[in-house]
């Protein structure tokens, strides 16, 4: 006899099994009881796959109520956002529409684009959000050099992939007490370009032409210094509760690292390495500008290396990175980010 082509079938397939006797007897119309269901660890010798099924199933379930625990992210990524309770510190607290400062959007984006890796959040005790590739990957190198280990902390690095994210942070404010806990970083560009002139515009928001007859433009200058700060303050002012925001002081995590004496070498011997075919030695700030202005620097690879270099230097005994939160650098916001998701 085999069950499903197995002649010996494992714990996962037998588990599976276990449940669908107990759902043929919840959904039987003669069943007197109450249609209730509780399932521990669902995801127990299950791979990730048989995981998915098991879900949709139950999840397709009428009149009858589920109430399962897990620690799978592939779970809580496949699960209604509307329908999670996260346990934390002696509560729980329900992510329904009535209890988050998420939107009706909101929940509609996250169950689009909360991926399995995303997920991992919910099982966190502490969050750092991110823009994109370039921060994931350098944020761990960055953390170990200054002592710090993200893992062992046991915080999450969520590569959301765009700056809209109140769709993820507004997971952990709610609309009354308790208040959740858990620290959430969120670092994000400050976006006020260098060596950039800008469009002189109108009342409603158009760009002017000028009087030369030849469809051009007129610019304006702009007090890069003063836009920068009127930006931090209006990212900073988004912080509320166990959600802070981190901004780059500088434009973009690649201009703040240039401007950084702990790592603007380190960024500048990876961006020479892999931009070859141009001049960084005559000016490598303007270069360096209009890669990012053009969108022709590879952001990703250059991460990559910087934080191989740092990987590389720890593993010798020594630190790249020796700046604190309180330093006056243009990566210090990385370090608070870092310390405060993780409890420092």
């Amino acid at each position: 006899m085999t069950l499903k082509g197995e002649p010996i079938p494992g714990l996962g397939t037998l588990n599976r099994l276990f449940m669908a006797a107990e759902l043929l007897h919840l959904t039987k119309s003669n069943w007197s009881g109450l249609r209730l269901g509780l399932i521990e660890e669902m995801e127990a010798h299950l791979h990730p796959q048989a995981q998915m099924q098991v879900i949709e199933v139950l999840q397709k379930q009428k009149d009858i109520q589920l109430i399962l625990t897990t620690h799978s992210p592939n779970l809580a990524s496949k699960l209604k956002l509307e329908n999670l309770i996260i346990c934390n510190n002696s509560n729980s607290f329900p992510m329904g529409y009535t209890y988050t400062k998420l939107g009706k959007d909101d929940y509609k984006f996250l169950e689009k684009f909360l991926d399995t890796t995303k997920a991992n959040l919910f099982f966190a005790k502490g969050v750092i959000l991110v823009e994109g590739w370039a921060e994931e990957i350098l944020l761990p190198s960055i953390a170990k050099a200054i002592g710090i280990n993200l893992t062992e902390k046991g915080v999450s690095i969520v590569n959301i992939g765009h700056t809209g994210f109140d769709h993820y942070a507004n997971i952990y404010l709610r609309k009354a007490e308790p208040n959740m806990t858990i620290p959430v970083a969120v670092i994000t560009d400050s976006d006020i370009r260098e060596y950039k002139k800008q469009l002189k515009i109108d009342d409603n928001g158009k760009p002017i032409k000028n009087d030369t007859g030849k469809n051009q433009y007129d610019y304006v200058k702009i007090d890069v210094a003063l836009e920068t700060q009127k930006a931090i303050t209006e990212i900073n002012e988004k912080s509320e509760g166990n959600v802070q925001y981190f901004p780059a002081p500088t434009w973009t995590l690649e201009y703040s690292m240039f401007k950084s004496v702990s790592t603007t070498r380190l960024l500048q011997n990876a961006v020479k390495s892999i931009h070859t075919g141009t001049d960084w030695e005559t000016d490598f700030e303007k270069e360096l500008a209009e890669k990012l202005i053009n969108k022709g620097l590879k952001k990703t690879e250059i991460a990559y290396q910087i934080a191989n270099a740092i990987d590389e230097d720890l593993n010798k005994g020594v630190r790249t990175i020796t700046i604190s939160q309180d330093t006056n650098d243009t990566i210090s916001y990385l370090v608070k980010a870092i310390n405060y998701a993780t409890g420092n």
